[in-house]
């Protein structure tokens, strides 16, 4: 009942933020929308940005793992941050509304288990010790990361598409490599 109930909630943002600013989405519109009364909000979320926050991190987190492969991976950030730019109001609201820590580890994390994914893809009959492969997956999730926060401070100003497209061009083959080096 509890994930319904969030699910139920998520449903009830989305359509409102088809029509109404986040910073203007109250805790009364939205139960009274989803038909479940206040304390009932109250009990999953602190507030209309947690909810939110809670919203954009799963989208995000289902996005990201639905293109966790070697050849899938550009693709996906590519329409991550095609989301992202088409919906940059309610995106910069979010990501002001979470503290930096918060949306750091989040997204960190996420970009971890991508690249955990595709580290696992490539290494084959390679043999890294534990800190050496964790070490991979860490410096390729903190490039993709930052390419996006360096991104999102220009509010999504550069083209996703340009911008995918150079950070494909510039780590294509470099995870292999450095699997190989490390070894």
């Amino acid at each position: 009942m509890s994930q319904a109930t969030k699910e139920l909630l998520a449903r009830s943002l989305k359509e409102q933020l088809l029509t109404t600013r986040l910073n203007r989405v109250t805790v009364s519109g939205l139960t009274a929308h989803a038909g479940i009364n206040r304390q009932t909000f109250y009990y999953h979320f602190a507030d209309v940005y947690d909810l939110a926050a809670w919203v954009f991190e799963q989208e995000i987190a289902n996005h990201i793992m639905e293109h966790a492969s070697y050849d899938q991976w550009a693709d996906g950030y590519r329409k991550l941050l095609r989301y992202m730019r088409a919906n940059m109001e309610q995106t910069q609201a979010v990501m002001n509304s979470l503290s930096h820590r918060r949306r750091d580890t989040f997204f960190l994390g996420q970009f971890r288990l991508m690249m955990e994914a595709i580290v696992t893809e490539l290494e084959g009959d390679i043999v890294l010790s534990t800190v050496d492969r964790q070490f991979i997956v860490d410096h390729y999730a903190s490039i993709v990361h930052g390419h996006l926060l360096r991104w999102l401070l220009t509010e999504g100003q550069e083209d996703p598409d340009v911008l995918v497209t150079k950070i494909q061009k510039v780590l294509h083959g470099s995870v292999r490599d450095a699997l190989q080096r490390l070894a």
